[in-house]
């Protein structure tokens, strides 16, 4: 496998692309009030028991959302009644698990993980773990061994895939590095008052760089001449041995890399297979449904050859769709029946292959008594449905409508890269409703402005939908 790694930084959003073997495999999101990973004291507010949660003020505009199995509190073992310990205007440590979108507040635990390129220190638990990817038995009982007689008898540990190429003094350093920061986390957490952010856990690259580049990753692709000298100073202090190269490159790397078009079509239900097959991808509140179908695919004389040949391709895009649609949750899979069953293993092998790839959690259950393949996903992130859409209010919720501040972040993309235009003014023709949102942002349009070098116009056309927009040079200055 290739993996290149491909990042657009802009003042109001980053975005960080996959790709794995030519094609996108997973895309990430982070605007400048991205807190994901952050730590905060927070002050308990509501108890709800009768629905298990509580919500923290962390500070931030709408309350977090506690659930009681997140609930973690010094002293109190497991098992106990949470809510016979928690009290209204209690100060409570608590991690962002999941960022807050629309009308959302965020998601909140309180079994804080640390993680590093090796290790994931779990200051709340006392087990060591070890990645299921590290398979040679004598390696983890090494490593086991190791992390062991270092590590504090009150603190849990995870050792990554990137454990097993790696020196035993390079793990030990960032076991060190990882108390250190619990370290400061607790002091910060007695100093300051409630609610206050008392750990900022690093950026959307340099988060993707720490889980993704190893020697699989051949290149970094950024449009950002700084961030570019970052990573490498990065990967220098890392002491990074494989060979990759860091690239530097003007303009929308998304649309010049192809990668803007493959988002857009995760927004389908129909994803169609190479092979004239395809995929439809149905998400509901309590699970996603994935069927399989031969479309147009008639394959040769053999029926049975016909449909594994679907499967398999199949078996390959699936991962790949749930990477980058950001799927989770309990997933059923409804391949096309096949009478062999040395085909349907094949299909399973290839198919849990592909699963390896995933830095998401996983668990794959098997064949359901009605012939669904069943897994389970962990979802810590929006996905692209999500970040692209809102609910229709006018069908209440049964379908979906463009989201305007991620299509306003898509035109301030467009008019960050129109520099090499030699007119003066750059026009922007548009809906009404998405002129105004884009105006609103006054910050991040004077930066577009000034980069550019180059006036902007915003012109309001009623007739356009709301998704539509024109961008054109001008020589009028009025």
């Amino acid at each position: 496998m290739i993996r290149e790694i491909i990042a657009e930084v802009y003042p109001w959003e980053s975005r960080v692309a996959i790709v794995e073997d030519g094609r996108l495999a997973e895309v990430f999101w982070a605007d400048q009030d991205e807190s994901v990973g952050n730590v905060f004291k927070g002050k308990v507010k509501d108890i709800l028991p009768g629905l298990s949660c509580a919500f923290i003020d962390i500070g931030l505009a709408k309350n977090a959302f506690l659930y009681a199995g997140d609930v973690v509190i010094p002293g109190v073992p497991k098992g106990s009644q949470v809510f016979d310990h928690l009290k209204q205007g209690q100060d409570l440590m608590v991690q962002v698990k999941k960022e807050a979108f629309s009308e959302k507040g965020a998601r909140v635990t309180g079994h804080l993980t640390i993680p590093g390129h090796f290790l994931v220190l779990l200051p709340h638990q006392r087990e060591v773990s070890i990645s299921r990817k590290l398979t040679c038995n004598e390696r983890r009982e090494h490593l086991k061994k190791l992390v062991e007689a270092k590590r504090p008898g009150d603190v849990g540990l995870i050792l990554r895939t990137a454990c097993i190429e790696a020196e035993d003094s390079e793990i030990l350093a960032e076991l060190d590095e990882l108390l250190r920061v619990w370290q400061e986390i607790n002091n910060r957490y007695e100093r300051q008052k409630s609610p206050s952010l008392i750990y900022e856990d690093i950026d959307v690259l340099e988060r993707t760089l720490r889980d993704y580049l190893d020697i699989d990753t051949s290149r970094v692709i950024i449009n950002n001449m700084k961030l570019k000298d970052k990573i490498t100073n990065y990967m220098d202090k890392k002491k990074v041995t494989f060979d990759f190269t860091v690239q530097y490159e003007e303009g929308d790397l998304f649309e010049k890399y192809g990668l803007e078009k493959d988002i857009r079509r995760t927004l389908r239900r129909k994803v169609w297979l190479k092979n004239g097959g395809y995929l439809i991808i149905d998400q509901t509140e309590a699970m996603t449904v994935i069927d399989v179908n031969s479309g147009k695919y008639t394959g040769k004389d053999n029926f049975e050859e016909t449909i594994f040949s679907i499967n398999m391709e199949a078996a390959v895009e699936i991962p790949r769709q749930l990477r980058l649609r950001s799927l989770g949750g309990i997933i059923l899979m409804d391949f096309i029946d096949m009478k062999d069953k040395g085909n349907e293993e094949k299909v399973l092998a290839t198919f849990k292959r592909e699963v390896a790839r995933d830095k998401a959690h996983t668990r794959i259950i098997g064949m359901s008594g009605l012939g669904f393949l069943e897994m389970t996903r962990k979802k810590s992130r929006y996905g692209v449905s999500e970040f692209f859409t809102d609910e229709c209010t006018i069908c209440n919720g049964r379908g979906r409508t463009i989201n305007l501040f991620a299509l306003s972040c898509e035109v301030k993309r467009k008019l960050a890269n129109m520099g090499y235009l030699e007119n003066e003014v750059i026009v922007c023709e548009a809906n009404p409703h998405l002129l105004q949102f884009i105006a609103n942002d006054e910050k991040n349009m004077d930066y577009i402005t000034r980069r550019i070098k180059k006036k902007i116009k915003l012109l309001p056309n009623p007739e356009m939908s709301i998704a539509e927009y024109n961008i054109t040079g001008s020589s009028d200055k009025a």
